[in-house]
């Protein structure tokens, strides 16, 4: 049976590298730099990809590395300035993720509640109903006017 690697405690360690990369970004050099991050022999590109978050932060980046190639970028002698901007950077990526994941709550909250709605809860039955609130909004055809 194969060793899971990315696991819900190291995922967000995983995007804050991503989201923090500088140069050239690839599926093998992420691969390597996440295998020594997390101390392990391997990780495959396949595995990595799995995860929702995970490919859609690498594809945003590489996307904001491509473009940001082409502008000119200041090198600064002072190490000071240097370690600020590296701490202004994964600090930027720290908030990039904390507001995806609170923006994921927000879905699941509205979800809930339009349910509970429908199903007529109230706030003392919630626990009893967790397994109703957690179904899915229902589809809404436009084109028939329902």
């Amino acid at each position: 049976m194969p060793k899971i690697v990315i696991t819900q405690e190291n995922i967000n360690t995983v995007l804050k590298l991503i989201l923090t990369w500088e140069g050239k970004l690839t599926w093998g050099l992420l691969c390597e730099r996440i295998a020594r991050e997390l101390q392990v022999d391997k990780v495959e590109r396949q595995s990595l990809a799995a995860y929702t978050a995970i490919q859609k932060a690498y594809s945003e980046r590489k996307e904001e590395l491509r473009t940001k190639s082409h502008e000119v970028q200041r090198v600064s002698d002072d190490v000071t300035v240097e370690y600020l901007k590296n701490q202004v950077k994964n600090l930027q990526a720290e908030v990039t993720l904390l507001k995806n994941e609170n923006s994921k709550y927000k879905e699941r909250f509205i979800l809930w509640q339009y349910n509970a709605y429908l199903n007529g809860v109230r706030v003392s039955r919630l626990d009893d109903v967790a397994d109703v609130l957690n179904k899915p909004l229902t589809a809404v055809n436009r084109a028939k006017g329902g």
